[in-house]
């Protein structure tokens, strides 16, 4: 099925973490969310333990296992069954990224029980009228709340929590106010992001960058606004720096970690979670492409070592490092992304 569309690959790459898609859907409909421009979603859409089960004999050894798709995890009813089984025989970093909205006591007591390493809690915002810009249906006052209490309950200061800000032309200048929201709460630090899964002219409008799409926003702005988060960070407290975008190709995929499996909800595999379903992204020329699924197999019906080695995962990997044009990425701008830096304000 794949055979010409990716040059020759690695089948002995050693893959060093995976990412499960413990839901593919969520309780908010935020304006800038990828989910939003999928067409279709995978039948089932929370993943079942069986899948887990499949991948489970093979997570031992590895560096991460990541919780997160497209959706909100807490939907998962089976969330804290996979949590136990992933445990059973992985010891490295176990992480996840939720809205934060689903947190209740219990809940938080389980995540600290789990033993995960972190969770990332998507905010965006410094304060209520922003918040509800970019997450009409979300609380900001509950969020801020639950936030403040999951970081006092935490005894041995585990999981680590970070607050989460997607980076927009009309809320860069909340950046120095986010990082002080969040040490008031008690979290560990705040990674700032870029908005790349564009696919709206509102999306383009509010992205701070302009190599890849030639926007007319002026990078010095967001040169600014990091300077002053920055600042605003007491010391041990972490900033992680948005990704840059050139103009060039790095010759990798800067938006994923292509040793790093992405296993949707459903049990398919694919090199990353935009290509795992069918979706649309605005390209450099500004037209909206649709582009299908590319997957390379089924863990509950083949061995995921054995999707791992295949041809054509191999070739894929490989036609993505080249920096030439992979067929299944078309242009996407995760090509053009170079990771930021993480900083750790010195004690």
């Amino acid at each position: 099925m794949f055979e010409g569309l990716f040059r020759r690959g690695r089948p002995d790459e050693p893959m060093t973490g995976v990412v499960l898609e413990t839901s593919a859907e969520c309780q908010l409909r935020c304006p800038l969310c990828f989910l939003r421009s999928y067409p279709e979603r995978p039948d089932p859409s929370l993943m079942p333990l069986a899948v887990v089960e499949a991948v489970a004999p093979f997570l031992a050894g590895l560096e991460s296992v990541d919780l997160t798709g497209w959706g909100e995890p807490l939907l998962n009813p089976e969330l804290f069954a996979i949590i136990d089984l992933v445990r059973r025989t992985f010891r490295g970093r176990l992480t996840m990224t939720t809205n934060g909205l689903l947190l209740d006591r219990e809940r938080m007591e389980r995540l600290i029980a789990a033993d995960l390493d972190t969770v990332c809690v998507s905010m965006d915002a410094a304060d209520a009228e922003t918040y509800c810009r970019a997450r009409p249906a979300g609380d900001f006052d509950q969020l801020t709340r639950t936030l403040a209490e999951f970081a006092a309950l935490r005894s041995s200061g585990r999981p680590l929590l970070f607050g989460t800000f997607l980076l927009r032309a009309g809320a860069l200048a909340e950046a120095p106010a986010f990082v002080r929201l969040a040490v008031r709460l008690g979290l560990d630090g705040v990674v700032f992001q870029q908005l790349t899964g564009i696919f709206t002219e509102r999306g383009l409008a509010e992205a701070c960058h302009s190599a890849y799409y030639g926007n007319d926003f002026d990078p010095r702005r967001l040169e600014a606004a990091m300077k002053d988060a920055l600042a605003s960070a007491p010391p041990g407290f972490t900033v992680a720096m948005p990704e840059k975008i050139g103009a060039r190709r790095v010759g990798n995929c800067g938006g994923f970690q292509l040793s790093r499996p992405f296993i949707g909800a459903a049990g398919l595999v694919s090199v990353c979670c935009a290509m795992a379903y069918p979706c649309a992204l605005m390209r450099r020329d500004r037209q909206v492409e649709r582009t299908g699924a590319v997957t390379f197999g089924d863990v509950r019906q083949t061995p995921l070592p054995e999707i791992w080695r295949s041809q054509a995962y191999a070739r894929a990997r490989a036609e993505i490092r080249s920096g030439a044009a992979p067929a299944a990425c078309g242009d996407c701008i995760a090509l053009y992304l170079e990771p930021g830096e993480v900083r750790c304000r010195p004690r």
